[in-house]
């Protein structure tokens, strides 16, 4: 009997002991719930690598003030903080990856780049600028200079969106250290233009004459987005793919880094993350570099957000480029986002990132602590790239415009100026389009005036007049209401971009789906020239000086001179 006794008290003793930490271990397991929506899947815990879960302590309540970049105090709106949104993030790292870093501070957009020409997608970490240089303008006409014959993948032809090209000088050491072809190494000035597209090429042509530089890179797959140049002038080019098919054949999808010295692929990002809640591997936006830290920023359609130490070493001298990346990723969740992915380009003033993901979500993100400030819902999936202005006396704003997706026909495609350090909303517009087979609404990046249209934003809505047409619209940049409006024919997904003289005159380029390129007066609206490019133009175009470069679904890349 003494037995049984002794035996019952001592099962008492185990319960009281083991039923607490049950309770603790289930309220854990609540408290990181697996998402619903079958666009998300849970990785295991042995694919999450190395992860920090910030989401305990450090999200500050609506009183307590951050810091801004001048050490002023700004307060996020309580109902714009990610733990109002029930926001759960989370840090991951390689098993190489070093500390995140604390000291990441971006230039003003005119230090971005320390080569001449455009190298990413709208320009700088700003976002504001797809041109270089000034254009003279005596006869308001475009003229076709040259074209280039380019292929297709199954259904994906020539160049689609965002598709817009880097157009760079190197400097003779550099040049001549190329796998460059010998007739174009030797030619001073040499000014590249370098644009991936559908059939899967990444093509080097001369922007005088649009003849091959070099051999294109060939990856297999059709590249929906926009090449970057590394704006150090380190010959390093990044591509991301839009597509894993060809034909029959499913290949691997994600973000590639090429030495431009002999075009050979350094790195390899595989978009199927196992680490990501998302399992689709695009990546259709176009990476930012930290030149001081060697570090880019990248934002694939799985729904993360990358930092990869690039460990950069190029030895001029002997021509030899090389990098040792180290990878740390933010990644993200809520009930509220039903569909993770993010395919515009993530802008970045000075060490606040912002981006929109494909339910709607606007984040301003950290990179000093790798964590969100503020989340704001923009109403639908965006693909336009925000674009950031900076007026000094801390007024920093963001200018933003969604597409028509999950409102289905009839919603609204919604223009926004916010307040870059608070998220909170300055002005909006709202404008109802229609939704088919293609989307409605801004698809299109802003164009932020300078010179003579400092005062003017200029956004193109598609399919908001009628059911193949769309709207090109500026907006004064303090009110919000409209300046001029220009109703096309043809809806555009191709951004407009702003050019401009010496004296600071402004002109807009922008391209249709009718396969159009129109001149127009900045300040006015007014249509000075426009010609056919035989083909849809869903790509954005760059510009070096006069010359204007761009691609068409219609199978060719074009040269245009502004006259």
């Amino acid at each position: 009997m003494k037995f049984f006794k002794g035996l019952l008290i001592t099962n008492i003793i185990i319960l009281i002991l083991i039923v607490p930490g049950f309770i603790l271990l289930d309220k854990y397991l609540a408290r990181d719930n697996k998402p619903s929506n079958p666009d998300i899947v849970t990785p295991s815990d042995s694919e999450k690598g190395n992860i920090v879960d910030l989401n305990k302590d450090d999200i500050p309540d609506a009183a307590d003030p951050i810091e801004k970049p001048d050490e002023e105090k700004v307060i996020i709106p309580n109902e714009l903080l990610p733990a109002s949104q029930n926001i759960k993030w989370e840090i991951i790292t390689d098993n190489n990856a070093t500390d995140i870093q604390n000291n990441i501070t971006f230039p003003e957009p005119d230090e971005y780049n320390s080569i001449e020409g455009v190298t990413t997608f709208r320009g700088n970490n700003y976002r504001n600028s797809s041109s270089y240089g000034n254009v003279e303008v005596n006869e308001n006409k475009l003229e076709k200079i040259w074209s280039v014959k380019i292929g297709y993948i199954d259904l994906w032809t020539g160049v689609g969106w965002n598709g817009q090209p880097a157009i760079v000088k190197w400097n003779d050491e550099l040049r001549r250290k190329m796998n460059i072809f010998e007739d174009k190494k030797n030619k001073s000035g040499l000014k590249e233009v370098i644009y991936g597209t559908l059939d899967g090429k990444i093509y080097f042509l001369d922007l005088d004459d649009g003849k091959n530089t070099r051999n294109p890179i060939n990856i297999g797959f059709p590249i929906k987005g926009s090449v970057s140049v590394d704006p150090r002038g380190l010959p390093l080019l990044y591509s991301g793919q839009g597509i894993e098919k060809n034909g029959s054949v499913t290949g691997k999808i994600g973000f590639r880094i090429f030495s431009l010295i002999d075009q050979k692929m350094l790195y390899f990002i595989n978009g199927i993350d196992k680490s990501a809640y998302r399992a689709w591997g695009a990546f259709d936006s176009t990476p930012l570099i930290d030149k001081n830290n060697d570090t880019l920023y990248e934002c694939g359609e799985n729904g993360i957000l990358y930092s990869v130490k690039l460990n950069s070493n190029f030895d001029v001298n002997e021509g030899h480029i090389s990098i040792n990346p180290e990878v740390t990723k933010y990644r993200y969740k809520s009930p509220s986002i039903k569909k993770l992915g993010i395919e515009n380009s993530v802008a970045i003033y000075k060490n606040f990132a912002y981006f929109v993901d494909n339910s709607g979500y606007m984040q301003c993100v950290d990179l000093n602590s790798f964590t969100p400030v503020w989340v704001r819902n923009v109403s639908d999936d965006t693909d336009s790239t925000i674009g950031i202005e900076e007026l000094g006396n801390s007024k920093v704003s963001l200018y933003t415009a969604c597409e028509v997706d999950h409102q289905g026909n009839g919603g609204y495609s919604y223009v926004r100026k916010i307040n870059a350090l608070t998220g909170q909303l300055i002005w909006e517009n709202k404008y109802q389009c229609t939704f088919s087979e293609t989307n409605g609404g801004a698809l299109a990046s802003p164009v932020i005036g300078k010179n003579d249209i400092s005062d003017l934003v200029i956004y193109n809505i598609a399919k908001a007049w009628n059911k193949n047409g769309g709207k090109l619209i500026a907006f004064d940049k303090e009110t919000g209401q409209e300046k001029w409006v220009i109703n096309f024919n043809n809806y555009c997904w191709s951004s407009p971009v702003d050019i401009y003289t010496k004296n600071g005159k402004s002109y807009i380029i922008q391209c249709d789906s009718g396969g159009y390129m129109y001149l127009i007066e900045g300040q006015t609206g007014q249509i000075l020239d426009k010609i056919p490019l035989e083909g849809n133009v869903e790509g954005s175009p760059a510009v070096y000086d006069d010359m204007i470069v761009v691609g068409t679904r219609g199978q060719k890349i074009w040269g245009i001179k502004v006259k």
